[in-house]
């Protein structure tokens, strides 16, 4: 149970979504519910899509590639699939790919999977290149952000049917899945989940006399905590972000603003416009952090931390309240010296909870020579047993039935994430680049004029253009 439902008080209720499920560029299930050092997940990399290339794919989708599609209704597909299959995995996830790569390999006589990893900033532009040139994969690991990019062009196989019957399908991961959706179809499934989390470091509560399991769960607890534990002095500061990663502070302010069931886009992919102007839980993430910014609660090196050291300060044991990634102080902090830190959902103003639903999806291209032994494999992928593995590599499982007594006792720390899967969010927004990960773009640019220089109104309208005139730019 998360800290607000032991003291009795409710769970957020779902969000209904009127319309498309991507309402607002969020794709949800329901709502309740990016590395740096571990820039894995590539979620705070800028990705340049030559619109050539998509100019490409949109013709080849509406004028028909040539390529024949397979079979998915065949009784035998996915089953004893015999041959090679070419698995394209991102680099920044590579270190989940493997072992399970060598694994399936060794126990699967009948099939072999040859893993290629491809740089993550790179990936959009060779899959994009590939798929034109019918040189496509036949399995791709794809940042879950960037699955809309495809969807929409038909460019992945349509793996509805198949998703629909598999007996865990209600299990899978709602923002996944829905990043991997577009209208009524469904072209991907859910692989490896990077969940944002408000960490923090349980000796600093004790010591500024708070209790580590209570953890802050409204923006007026964020800000208390965050002063008793600064008073400490000595190097010891409340709060740290990273100030000049715009997708950093995608990953973990977002989650804050839909769990007060608001957004900052909303409309359906191809028609979308910004809702920043006037947005009240806007409003309060940017007047929370002008605040603790003004008052020197957060280590003056957060202004510039373009993310290249996000979490250092936080592993050093130096930091109070933490908002990131599971993976983000996993892979930093050693074992025997995790438990100092617990982590706790992101909550809203008033409170409510969120996570940015990150991490990955695997699709089929559009001309894959074996796509019925790419979906043996990924059918094996999202058994249990390959996803509770997961937690060792920095990321939460796909699937909220691996929430057991044995998987809590074995990934304590990944608990709270796991939970909040059902309830994860993520944008789904094929300008989700330009808008949140590149540095000059109007989401850094509107933390950066609200918080370091305290016109949060000023910055709001600023990003209400800039938000318009890219969702424009990207329809058009």
């Amino acid at each position: 149970m998360f800290a607000w439902q032991e003291h009795g008080e409710s769970a957020p209720q779902a969000l209904t979504i009127p319309g498309n499920a991507a309402w607002a560029g969020g794709a949800v299930g329901s709502l309740g519910m990016p590395d740096t050092t571990r820039l894995r997940s590539g979620r705070w990399q800028l990705v340049a899509i030559p619109a050539a290339l998509l100019l490409g794919l949109t013709v080849q989708a509406a004028c028909g590639s040539g390529v024949r599609s397979a079979d998915v209704s065949a009784h035998n597909f996915g089953t004893d699939a015999r041959g090679t299959v070419v698995f394209w995995a991102r680099s920044d996830t590579i270190t989940a790919a493997t072992p399970l790569v060598k694994e399936f390999n060794a126990t699967h006589a009948h099939l072999k999977v040859v893993l290629d990893s491809i740089q993550d900033t790179q990936a959009v532009t060779e899959l994009a290149t590939a798929i034109r040139g019918h040189a496509a994969p036949d399995l791709v690991d794809l940042n879950d952000i960037y699955m809309p990019i495809f969807t929409q062009l038909d460019a992945f196989l349509n793996l509805t049917s198949l998703v629909r019957k598999l007996p865990y399908a209600k299990a899978l991961s709602p923002g996944h899945l829905a990043l991997a959706s577009y209208g009524k179809r469904i072209y991907g499934v859910p692989y490896l989940a990077d969940l944002s989390v408000l960490w923090i470091n349980k000796t600093l509560f004790k010591r500024a006399g708070l209790n580590p399991a209570h953890p802050p769960r409204n923006f007026a607890q964020i800000l208390a905590d965050a002063r008793k534990i600064n008073a400490l002095g000595h190097g010891i500061s409340g709060i740290s972000f990273a100030g000049d990663c715009s997708g950093c502070l995608g990953f973990t302010l977002l989650p804050d603003i839909w769990a007060a069931r608001s957004n900052v886009i909303r409309g359906p992919v191809d028609h979308q416009t910004g809702t920043v102007a006037g947005n009240a839980a806007v409003s309060s993430l940017l007047k929370l952090y002008r605040a603790m910014w003004r008052e020197h609660l957060a280590p003056a090196s957060d202004l510039t931390d373009t993310g290249a050291t996000w979490g250092a300060d936080f592993a050093a044991g130096k930091i109070g309240i933490f908002p990131a990634g599971y993976g983000t102080v996993i892979v930093q902090v050693p074992p025997g010296k995790r438990a100092q830190f617990t982590d706790a959902p992101l909550p809203g103003p008033a409170g409510g909870y969120a996570t940015f639903d990150g991490g990955d999806d695997l699709a089929i291209p559009v001309g894959a020579k074996n796509a019925s032994g790419a979906w043996e494999f990924m059918k094996w992928v999202l058994q249990i047993k390959q996803q509770d593995k997961l937690p060792a590599f920095g990321y939460t499982p796909v699937r909220s039935d691996a929430l057991t007594p044995a998987f809590e006792r074995a990934n304590p720390l990944d608990v709270v994430a796991l939970k909040a899967l059902d309830h994860g969010v993520a944008p789904a927004t094929t300008a989700y680049n330009s808008i949140f990960n590149q540095a000059g773009g109007p989401w850094l640019s509107m933390f950066d004029t609200a918080v370091f220089h305290g016109r949060v109104k000023a910055a709001m309208a600023g990003a209400q253009q800039g938000f318009d005139q890219l969702l424009k730019d990207e329809a058009s």
